[in-house]
């Protein structure tokens, strides 16, 4: 026969916690990628109107790899949270466990305390929405990539 106590089931306080720290992983989240796509703008547009259409993609590369340490910055945001908040008190254990968590690739044990799993699916679930976020924003990216190139093309057409 099962018998769960409803702090086994349910806790308010994981899941309060976890809501929060999602909200503010997401909200940085946001306002990093619309950082990274706007100065992505204003400098490919300024490289397309000056016709020096190569450096748009090495551009392109610089500001992927600036998208990928938003998720190093999330990783440590979620692993500091651990550790201040006592959830986990070694701090490596916290940031391996948040990083490991986020990824979804899973951590060998569970280093929570008893009736926080919540905060386990919480960090995956801001992991899954942030890199498809990321993906997104990557394949927009890449559009301007294909005008500077088309928009190159026209240009060496008008020269012959």
């Amino acid at each position: 026969m099962l018998t769960n106590s409803s702090a086994d089931v349910f806790n308010a306080d994981a899941l309060l916690y976890g809501g929060v720290m999602l909200f503010l992983i997401l909200v940085v989240h946001a306002t990093y990628m619309f950082l990274v796509t706007r100065q992505y703008e204003v400098i490919t547009d300024a490289l397309i109107e000056s016709k020096r259409y190569v450096w748009v993609q090495l551009v392109f590369y610089v500001m992927a790899f600036l998208l990928a340490l938003s998720h190093l910055l999330e990783i440590y945001i979620w692993g500091s949270a651990l550790s201040i908040f006592g959830l986990i008190k070694d701090e490596h254990q916290a940031m391996v466990f948040a990083g490991s968590a986020y990824t979804t690739v899973g951590f060998g044990t569970n280093p929570l305390p008893p009736s926080w799993d919540l905060i386990m699916v919480m960090i995956a679930l801001s992991g899954m929405i942030s890199f498809g976020w990321s993906i997104s924003v990557l394949l927009n990216m890449t559009q301007i990539i294909h005008t500077a190139r088309q928009k190159r093309k026209e240009s060496s057409q008008l020269k012959e």
